[in-house]
């Protein structure tokens, strides 16, 4: 009896035993499969980039300096304007307006009023004149008998003091005939008919050469002061305004490298001329408010003749904003953030190791690792949810070259 139930507990046993060992390899942690790459050594270059149109750096747009009445332009839209000071436009005085019947006869009367006070004013200087030489003749007598003794010296006095004021109503006189055929030529004025021509012209000129970009007035029409009549840009001197996102724009700085591309032909070297300091808002295609800076990009060397570019194209810019030649580049999909900030999960006697890692450049396919890593490490490419700190890994497959970024390295302004 003791020895059968020494066999069944015998048995007991190793079933027990045989279970357990099942459940502990069913439940056992296995090693995760991963995609594993390790760190290579190339160029980089992050750039940010949006769209924007082509403008002249120096334009000028030409204003009708007087209301006037401006003839027909013979300047089109990319006409060369030689030299400053050239003829671009005329303008002659304004014609005058229609006049209704009542006002035509007022006006005609007051030319008849005007031409009567002439007629007056006229009479007046003549009978001036005629006293005026009077006074003289007999000034004259006086003088020739006061020398000879025969006249009083208080005679000779008033005879001067007749000439003298007889000489001042002339002069009042001339004036008042003066007056009065201004009121007749005004007069007469008011009665210009519209179709007159008017010979006072003004011409409007150049101020500085170029190419006419724009013309706003092509037709022989009235116009204002202050109305835009030409604008003038030079070619030569094209730069691009990009509308680049504020969150964008405060990475930006004057003097970085940058490109035009996607314009119709090959990317164009550009430099960061200026960053605006005051943003604006912008609504985009899906309806949302956009801080938007504009980012001017002058091109380098200016633009050639046989390059089609012009000024209001619409183009796209790129700026550099950090470039290394050679960098130790990872894959983007490898790079997380952890708990004090990006890191990578590397490869270590099989198991999974979160490394922290300090980050420079990146682009949508690498990332420049500044410190954490070498060349000889090993990490795990797009890791799962399951790849935790101190997991296994088991390599499904390593990457040893890297895709790098297709962006050229440019030369920074010296």
């Amino acid at each position: 009896m003791s020895i059968l139930l020494r066999r069944n507990t015998l048995v007991y046993a190793g079933v027990t035993l045989a279970i357990a060992a099942l459940f502990t390899w069913l439940f056992w942690p296995k090693a995760v499969d991963v995609d594993t790459a390790r760190p290579s050594r190339g160029p980089i270059a992050q750039a940010i980039s949006d769209q924007g149109v082509m403008r002249p750096r120096e334009g000028f747009i030409i204003y009708a300096p007087v209301a006037g009445q401006l003839e027909r332009l013979s300047l089109n839209p990319g006409d060369r304007i030689s030299a400053a000071g050239a003829e671009v436009a005329r303008l002659r005085q304004p014609p005058a307006s229609l006049l209704d019947p009542r006002t035509t006869s007022q006006a005609r009367a007051g030319v008849s009023a005007a031409e009567a006070g002439v007629a007056a004013a006229r009479a007046n200087l003549h009978s001036a004149q005629a006293v005026s030489r009077l006074a003289d003749d007999q000034l004259a007598d006086t003088r020739s008998l006061a020398e000879r003794g025969i006249a009083p010296a208080h005679a000779l006095q008033t005879r001067e003091a007749e000439a003298r004021t007889a000489k001042e109503g002339l002069a009042a006189t001339e004036a008042l005939l003066r007056a009065r055929q201004a009121e007749a030529a005004a007069a007469r004025a008011a009665l210009t008919s519209p179709t007159e021509a008017n010979s006072a012209i003004v011409i409007i000129r150049a101020p500085s050469a170029g190419v006419v970009t724009r013309v706003f007035q092509e037709s022989a029409r009235m116009v204002q002061p202050g109305e835009p009549l030409i604008e003038i840009g030079d070619r030569r001197g094209l730069e691009a305004a990009i509308e680049f996102l504020s969150e964008d724009a405060v990475r930006i700085q004057d003097g970085m490298p940058a490109e035009i591309y996607d314009w119709g032909g090959p990317p164009l070297p550009a430099l960061v001329r200026r960053v605006e300091p005051q943003a604006f808002t912008k609504v985009s295609a899906l309806g949302i408010e956009e801080q938007r800076v504009l980012v001017l990009l002058q091109l380098t060397p200016p633009l050639q003749p046989n390059v089609r570019l012009g000024a209001g194209y619409r183009v796209w810019g790129r700026v550099l904003l950090r470039q290394a030649p050679e960098a130790l580049l990872i894959p983007i999909g490898a790079l997380g953030r952890g708990p004090k900030g990006w890191s990578v999960f590397k490869v270590e006697g099989g198991r999974a190791r979160r490394t922290s890692v300090t980050v420079g450049a990146m682009t949508a396919d690498v990332v420049e690792v500044l410190s954490g890593l070498t060349e000889k490490d090993e990490i795990v490419v797009f890791p799962s949810d399951r790849v935790r700190d101190g997991v296994a890994v088991h390599r499904r497959r390593s990457q040893e070259v890297l895709i790098l970024s297709p962006l050229p390295l440019r030369q920074s302004p010296p």
